[in-house]
């Protein structure tokens, strides 16, 4: 478990990543909240009952509810609660560990402050944490490459 945040000039660049940019757009959205004028609550699971085609697998891509989830935000007031819970793409897992069932990237934004963690699941249960130093090399390369410094 990787626990970071960021505050200033960084929450602003990390929210035009997130939504305006395609750094998080492999991610795969498990959960989101929102709160502004009202509560909003996503649950990331894909309806295949909607589609007349083919559905995606498992949960929604961050890319397709991206747009929803900024016509939430937008406007002049920041949302009081921001919460999203991003899950790596079960076919990317072995890319980062062999051991890795599940990865997930916890975003919090309250009061002023984004906080951060991320959280793993083994596929086999092992003492040592190559699988969470995997996840979390991944996450550090990905902020830096975003220009984003975390505290």
């Amino acid at each position: 478990m990787y626990v970071f945040s960021l505050d200033g000039e960084d929450i602003k660049k990390f929210m035009n990543a997130l939504l305006r940019e395609n750094g998080f757009d492999i991610f795969r959205v498990h959960s989101c909240e929102i709160t502004t004028f009202c509560n909003f609550s996503i649950d990331g699971t894909v309806n295949k009952d909607f589609f007349e085609e083919e559905a995606p697998e498992g949960n929604c891509p961050w890319a397709v509810l991206k747009p929803v989830v900024f016509n939430i935000i937008k406007g002049k007031k920041l949302p009081k609660v921001f919460k999203l819970v991003l899950g790596v793409p079960k076919d990317k897992l072995p890319l980062l560990h062999e051991n890795l069932k599940e990865a997930f990237l916890n975003i919090n934004y309250e009061n002023g402050k984004i906080n951060f963690v991320t959280g793993t699941l083994q596929n086999e249960f092992r003492l040592d944490k190559q699988q969470d130093e995997a996840f979390e090399n991944y996450i550090k390369k990905l902020f830096k490459k975003l220009g984003l410094t975390a505290l």
